[in-house]
């Protein structure tokens, strides 16, 4: 993976971290954490395990 790819992945994870602080609803919030959950997954070599194959490749 190159280091565009894991700076972006970093940075969404961020933003999805940020979004579930920010958001007042459970199920927006778990979604958000399960996205960053993905992102960082990426960053750490595994596959995602909470995104019912949102990024699947």
């Amino acid at each position: 993976m190159s280091q565009n790819e894991l700076e972006y992945f970093e940075r969404r994870a961020e933003a999805e971290i940020e979004l579930a602080q920010k958001a007042d609803h459970s199920a927006a919030v778990r979604a958000h954490y399960e996205l960053a959950s993905a992102y960082l997954d990426r960053i750490h070599g595994d596959e995602p395990k909470s995104t019912g194959g949102l990024f699947a490749a």
